[in-house]
């Protein structure tokens, strides 16, 4: 009788086997298909790539069947999912599971594995793992021997999984990073980019060893490489919640990508690229988040449909929402226009006492709209010389197109525009349609600086604010002037209601401090420029802040606006804040 069941369990036994096989047809089918390799992992080749060293006994352990991932010696004879691929192992295949499934089976001895993170290799018991997994068996006892390894395998690691995590243990092994720094991990999420950290590290180690006259040590380079450049990178990837922008990317990955576009950023504008800004502008040009593609394509259609005049997408404020004002200013980076003519240097002479206040760099841009007689050598050391002479870095660069379209273009990784008014938006409505002063305001992301026939030395200030989203911008940036350079700051309201005026210079006490400021409350009586530029004259007013156009651009085309009033009717600097 027994040897009859036993013949029946052999029989079913041979009969699961083809089942298994079909199966394993299939798989290597859609594997094809998909493009995704079934193969079971070899041992040899994985310890290899991930460095694994040294063995341990573990002992007798029930373990998961879906993490034996591989096989010592069998891994040409079954998947990934231990389905058999050859038709000559159906006996040995057929006899293990009669064995398991015999009524008076005794049981069959653990199988035996290697242990590598929390993936197994089988190094005894293939057959038992197939059957075992196809019989639906969750666990299976073994003599685990663990495998040492600078990297942890998983079992539900794909085959560029791994590769990656070759790639990272031969980093390890040649950097020893992980010794240098307790618990640290690099992960990058494509292969090949491993060899881009080790080529910063050595040319970090390059310049450091310049820097301090000596050979530095391998690993001495490493570990400043890690504390004194990733890192701070990585802060910056973090303060800027950058990895919710590309939730596909690993830290790392954004990394080797913040810089790669803080080097193309400095290549297309001709300056050096803060880091911040570069990652900044990644977010702004390549973030993923959904609404902010939406928003990016939007504006693309608008600007594509809309003609020039009215284009207007800014959002006031939105640059500097990320700075931290205890550890850096708000204008890190000014960028200073000049046409090249004489008049054109007093934004320069400006422009260097803003950057001495905030030790900012200078950035120069002249633009050649229409070519003229520019010695570019001699105007280059001409503005290096008054760079050198005020102690501030910088540089000048000439670009030739049209000058409202390359000042806003290269505002984006700047803090400040300063420019010479040389033609003030126009009362005449074709000539302010017109007007490239008008569109730099419209569309530059940043605040404009002004400057007419006087430089100022920034110490008396008029805000003239209105409660809009441009006026709160400009109580910001007068706040912060107040505070951190202890300017005067004088604030006007002008409206036909005296309680809204009222709330409103105590809406700016809120922000400035009621020390720190003197309120002016007009009754609206007459143009609102003209109140200013009287106020700015009894103040004895060294600048006029301001928020930038209000109205829609249609409206202030047809109906100009106070802002132009202002530009047309003084010759002290004014600050438009968007």
């Amino acid at each position: 009788m027994s040897a009859e069941k036993n013949m029946v369990e052999y029989t079913k036994a041979l009969d699961d086997f083809m089942k298994a096989r079909r199966r394993a047809e299939l798989h290597h089918l859609w594997s094809v298909i998909a493009g995704k390799s079934k193969e079971l992992l070899a041992y040899d080749e994985i310890s290899k790539k991930v460095h694994a060293t040294g063995l341990s006994s573990k002992g007798f352990q029930e373990i998961p069947i879906a993490s034996i991932v591989g096989s010592v010696n069998r891994f040409e004879d079954f998947d990934r999912d231990f389905l058999p691929l050859f038709d000559e192992d159906i006996q040995r295949w057929a006899g293990v599971k009669a064995a398991m499934t015999s009524p008076n089976s005794t049981g069959l001895p653990p199988i035996k594995v290697y242990q590598i993170g929390d993936a197994y290799f089988v190094l005894d018991g293939n057959h038992r793992v197939s059957i075992a997994k196809q019989m639906g068996i969750e666990t299976i006892e073994a003599d685990v021997i663990g495998v040492r390894s600078r990297v942890r395998l998983s079992p539900e690691d794909s085959a560029e999984e791994i590769i990656l995590k070759a790639e990272y243990a031969d980093f390890l092994k040649e950097t020893h990073l992980d010794e240098l720094v307790s618990g640290v991990t690099l992960k990058l999420s494509f292969p090949g980019l491993y060899e881009i950290l080790k080529e910063h590290i050595r040319v970090h180690r390059y310049y450091m060893g310049l820097e301090e006259s000596r050979e530095v040590p391998w690993e001495e380079a490493v570990l400043h490489w890690y504390q004194h450049v990733y890192l701070p990178i990585a802060a910056t990837i973090q303060d800027q919640d950058i990895l919710k922008e590309f939730p596909e990317h690993t830290e790392t990955d954004l990394y080797i990508w913040v810089l790669d576009h803080q080097t193309y950023m400095k290549e297309e504008f001709g300056w050096s690229i803060r880091l911040e800004k570069a990652a900044a502008d990644l977010v702004l040009t390549q973030g993923k988040r959904w609404s902010r593609a939406i928003r990016r394509l939007s504006h693309k259609v608008l600007a594509f449909l809309l003609p020039k005049p009215l284009k207007d997408f800014g959002t006031p404020g939105e640059w500097h929402v990320k700075k931290k004002f205890v550890q850096e200013s708000l204008f890190s980076d000014i960028l200073v226009a000049m046409s090249g003519s004489n008049e054109s240097w007093i934004a320069l002479e400006q422009a260097i006492i803003i950057s001495k206040m905030e030790r900012a760099d200078l950035h120069g841009l002249v633009v050649e709209e229409v070519k003229r007689e520019i010695n570019q050598e001699d105007m280059a050391r001409a503005f290096q010389e008054r760079l050198d002479h005020a102690n501030l870095s910088g540089r000048i660069i000439f670009s030739d197109g049209l000058i409202a379209e390359r000042v806003c273009d290269r505002a984006r990784v700047n803090d400040l525009v300063v420019l010479k008014l040389t033609h003030p938006p126009s009362s005449n409505i074709f000539r302010r349609i017109r007007s490239g002063l008008r569109l730099i305001l419209r569309q530059s992301s940043r605040p404009v600086l002004l400057v007419q026939n006087r430089i100022s030395p920034f110490n008396r200030l008029l805000l003239a604010y209105d409660g809009s989203p441009k006026g709160k911008e400009a109580l910001f940036i007068s706040s912060y002037f107040v505070k951190k350079h202890h300017k005067q700051l004088t604030v006007l309201v002008v409206d036909d209601d005296e309680n809204q005026g009222k709330a409103l210079l105590a809406e700016a006490e809120v922000e400035v401090g009621k020390d720190n400021m003197h309120g002016v409350f007009r009754q609206a009586g007459q143009k609102t420029s003209e109140i200013i530029l009287q106020v700015a004259q009894e103040d004895s007013a060294e600048v006029i802040v301001i928020g930038g156009y209000g109205f829609s651009p249609v409206m202030e085309i047809l109906f100009g606006s106070t802002i132009d009033g202002v530009l047309r009717g003084t010759n002290i600097p004014i600050l438009v804040c968007q």
